[in-house]
């Protein structure tokens, strides 16, 4: 699994210590962000365009609340970043919304509580795991959300 990260000044601490952390582990990582220097609208342009354009499998965004970064990142189609701040919202948003970014605040989230947020992150499956809803339905649901990025990208070139 291919991952990219990046971060502001605000996210930048968080964010070296997840890269730690993934190293680690044995993932390739490519980090954007190398100094303390990164705008947040410029971290999650790349990250997100990286990601959409099927670089990386998936992509790790931080400011100081993580706001910033996933509004950025989401402007590109096939970017599906989540800004979560608990290890249910990362491993919901995996199950229901097949997101391949997370964002995560440098203020807000721990680096203990971040790297369990990463791996539930990178270990959940799409629709897979969700009692209120059947794996048939989200699969429709994300087919659907495509379909709606299809639309914004021809009402936006024309």
């Amino acid at each position: 699994m291919k991952i990219i990260m990046g971060a502001d000044p605000l996210g930048y601490e968080l964010k070296e210590s997840i890269k730690k952390y993934l190293l680690s582990k044995n993932f390739e990582v490519v980090d954007i962000s190398p100094t303390n220097d990164n705008d947040y609208f410029d971290v999650g342009f790349e990250v997100g365009q990286r990601v959409s354009n099927k670089e990386f499998d998936r992509g790790f965004i931080f400011c100081g609340t993580g706001m910033g970064v996933n509004i950025v990142a989401n402007k590109f189609t096939g970017a599906y970043s989540a800004l979560c701040e608990s290890i249910e919202t990362a491993r919901l948003s995996r199950i229901i919304n097949n997101s391949n970014i997370l964002a995560m605040g440098g203020i807000i989230i721990t680096p203990y509580l971040a790297k369990q947020m990463v791996d539930v992150f990178l270990e959940t499956p799409f629709s897979k795991g969700f009692s209120e809803a059947d794996p048939e339905f989200l699969q429709k649901a994300l087919q659907n959300v495509q379909k709606v990025e299809k639309n914004i990208n021809k009402i936006n070139n024309n």
